[in-house]
């Protein structure tokens, strides 16, 4: 989503945060911030995978059909 702001209420924003003193602004291009989410989202799958993987030798496993079973019985 895209979103259109006017550069006068940006710079209006900025200036009362600058008086407030606590303006933490950073200012990136659309695309790095998009590439930034991206390796947000793989970190954030890296962790649940190396989390499954803890479980899986610790022996907390169930099989794919007990875990399915239970999945669709939450939903109802």
């Amino acid at each position: 989503m895209t979103t259109v702001t006017k550069l006068s209420r940006i710079r209006k924003t900025v200036e009362n945060h600058l008086k407030s003193g606590d303006l933490e602004l950073v200012v990136i291009p659309r695309t790095k911030y998009e590439a930034l989410i991206e390796n947000l989202e793989d970190l954030k799958d890296l962790r649940d995978s190396i989390e499954a993987l803890k479980e899986y030798r610790s022996g907390r496993t169930i099989s794919f059909d007990k875990y399915h079973a239970r999945r669709t019985t939450k939903r109802v």
